[in-house]
């Protein structure tokens, strides 16, 4: 077994850099350092390169939003501050692997199961963090011992070690490797090095008092009965011993201080620490991305809502899918209760979605992307239950922002969007459309739209579409040109209000009228804000003055008089 412990790939890898990251230790424990240098060091560990490429779908999903404002770190009353970076780079390549993606939900599923163990991993990260902040710390002056502080952090290293030995000696999942990695470094002679100095620092000589007290209780004075020396510390030199190397040394004209000597051992005793100390840190980031999978279902349950971890099938089996209760996780920013909704596919492969505005079609599919990706990550999805397929590969365009430089109208940006979406698919992809085709004209979109889809079911996607092609979604459902297409619309109730649930058909009227009256967009509250203007405008605008001279005359004759 390798010293260090890998709870990310089943297959054990250290994912940092070793000798950059051995380096920057190797300078902080000596004087310090900044916590740029730490972060960036752990925020670019390497990731397993997949074939989720994020630039295809991290901006529209807002990663970013999900893991900076939705996960929070909260432990003992404290929020704590955690590699953000470093979790959206595993979130947005996932393994493609299910025995990866199984390795990870197992740690995370014993976690869920076992508060003890949960404790204690946020025992050990806290101590891991700690680690890193005595590192970062500079010697502050000359009053300030540097032997001392190098002390402190080994004696910070020990506790995690130790913590890593005791706290997870019961894992059955991956976490076992933790208990592990920390047995195997407790029988490794750099760790009873790293123990003896310590004892020695800590346990020098053990003194024994009679203390004399007055009738006030107070002490009047003590005296030395005996004093016995720690010889049984490997570092314990004898007292003549002691004193002959010194005496030795004043007369060979060296000057050395016991603390520099102390330095001098702390620095031995680190250095063969040091292999250790980068694998510490590592598995910290580790910790950290099932903190945050815990995180973040604890906060749904605080809003009254389910996460659970999904099961995978193998996609090519074609086995229907299912989500019920689904929940859009971003919401949660807004203060708003997300609605949970259905959502079975079954074996579709296309999946075509109209409704009204503002019904929720453009949320749902955020969740339904977020929910793979958080699934393939290994995490909880925002689901009551969940049956998913592994996937090669995530395309979401959600996202069709206008800029001042854009090369084309909005038909050749729908155009050149659709083109980019081809030359990044990979087969058995998960697509997500919102509004395609929407920048041109019904006759000709509707050409684009079926040619798209013809040729997306020959890469064997899942694929979720939304448009208001209202007439040509219901002749596509009719005829059905295109194997395995299936439509969804947004439920309305008695009202003609959305549900922000889903059900089987096609909208017969995306309800404009009724977005454009909840929203005043209508005849008579335009013609209202028309005569408003008006009235404004005569109010504003000053009585014409008469120009002729007689007028002028009879206005100033009675300032002449």
């Amino acid at each position: 077994m390798p010293l260090f412990a890998d709870l990310l790939h089943s297959e054990a890898r250290l994912s940092v850099d070793p000798a950059a990251l051995g380096q920057a230790l190797t300078f902080a424990f000596a004087a310090g350092s900044s916590s740029d240098d730490f972060d960036r060091l752990l925020n670019s560990a390497r990731i397993e390169t997949g074939k989720f490429r994020p630039e295809c779908f991290a901006k529209d999903l807002f990663l970013t939003d999900l893991v900076g404002r939705c996960i929070t770190l909260r432990i003992k009353n404290r929020e704590r501050s955690f590699h953000r970076a470093q979790l959206v780079r595993v979130l947005s390549q996932p393994p493609t692997e299910l025995s990866e993606v199984q390795f990870r939900q197992a740690i995370l599923a014993e976690l869920d199961a076992n508060a003890e163990l949960r404790k204690s991993l946020e025992k050990a990260w806290l101590q891991i963090a700690e680690v890193t902040n005595r590192l970062e710390t500079t010697e502050r002056g000359k009053r300030y011992d540097p032997a001392a502080r190098r002390i402190d952090i080994l004696r910070d290293i020990k506790y995690a070690l130790d913590l890593l030995d005791s706290g997870f000696s019961g894992a059955n999942s991956g976490l076992s490797r933790v208990a592990v990695f920390g047995r195997s470094v407790r029988a490794s002679k750099a760790y009873r090095d790293l123990a003896a100095l310590l004892d020695h620092e800590e346990h020098l000589a053990t003194v024994d008092l009679r203390v004399r007290l007055g009738q006030d209780g107070r002490l009047r004075g003590f005296e030395i009965t005996e004093a016995r020396e720690n010889a049984d510390n490997p570092f314990h030199i004898a007292p003549l011993q002691r004193w002959i190397s010194r005496v030795r040394m004043w007369f060979s004209g060296y000057r050395v201080r016991e603390g520099e000597l102390v330095g001098r051992i702390a620095n031995h005793v680190f250095d063969q620490l040091q292999a250790t100390v980068v694998a510490l840190l590592e598995l910290g980031l580790h910790f950290e991305f099932y903190l945050a999978a815990l995180a973040l279902r604890d906060r749904a349950l605080a809003a009254g809502l389910v996460m659970c971890l999904p099961e995978f099938v193998d996609a090519s089996h074609q086995e229907p899918g299912h989500i019920t209760g689904l929940f859009n996780p971003l919401l949660l920013l807004e203060g708003k209760t997300p609605v949970p909704c259905d959502l079975t596919p079954g074996t579709s492969s296309l999946v075509v979605i109209t409704g009204p505005n503002s019904g929720g079609k453009t949320r749902l599919l955020e969740a339904i992307g977020l929910t793979q990706l958080l699934g393939q990550a290994g995490m909880f999805v925002p689901a009551q239950s969940a049956r998913l397929s592994i996937r090669d590969g995530l395309f979401v365009s959600l996202l069709q922002e206008t800029t001042a430089d854009q090369p084309e109208g909005r038909l050749g940006m729908e155009l050149l969007r659709i083109r980019r979406m081809f030359e990044r698919l990979e087969f058995n992809s998960l697509v997500i459309l919102d509004e395609l085709c929407s920048g041109t004209n019904p006759s000709e979109g509707e050409g684009i739209f079926q040619l798209v889809v013809g040729l997306l079911a020959e890469l064997e996607p899942q694929a979720y579409i939304t448009t208001h092609f209202l007439e040509f979604a219901a002749r596509l459902a009719r005829e059905r040109p295109v194997a395995g297409l299936e439509f969804l619309q947004v439920e309305l109730d008695a009202n003609n209000d959305p549900t922000y649930g889903f059900v089987n058909g096609v909208a017969p009227t995306s309800l404009a009228g009724r977005t454009a009256e909840r929203l005043g967009v209508t005849r008579e509250a335009l013609e209202g804000l028309v005569r408003q203007k008006k009235r404004q405008q005569r109010a504003s605008t000053p009585p014409r003055a008469e120009a002729s001279s007689g007028s002028v005359k009879a206005s100033l004759k009675p300032s002449l008089e």
